[in-house]
């Protein structure tokens, strides 16, 4: 963990789920996990989405993950910047 890095269950819980805000849908299935420094959400996509992507992959630890985060690093706010699970 990063000096200085919020590791709030609210503060996070609202980063995950702002994260997902119109992307699947809770009602079709959502988990949760507080981890005591990370906060997890999963959720079912939408017939639509899953129909968009195909099947759906977890790829942590894989290149394509390391290519998909420094797309995005900009938008990460910067006490986050850095973080890697």
């Amino acid at each position: 963990m990063k000096p200085g890095y919020p590791s709030d269950e609210q503060f996070l819980r609202r980063y995950a789920l702002d994260a997902l805000q119109g992307v699947g849908n809770a009602s079709l299935g959502q988990w949760i996990e507080w981890t005591g420094q990370y906060y997890h959400v999963r959720r079912r996509l939408t017939a639509k989405e899953q129909q968009d992507i195909e099947e759906a992959m977890d790829i942590r630890g894989t290149d394509e993950a390391t290519e998909r985060r420094k797309a995005v690093e900009c938008y990460i706010p910067s006490h986050m910047k850095g973080w890697i699970e």
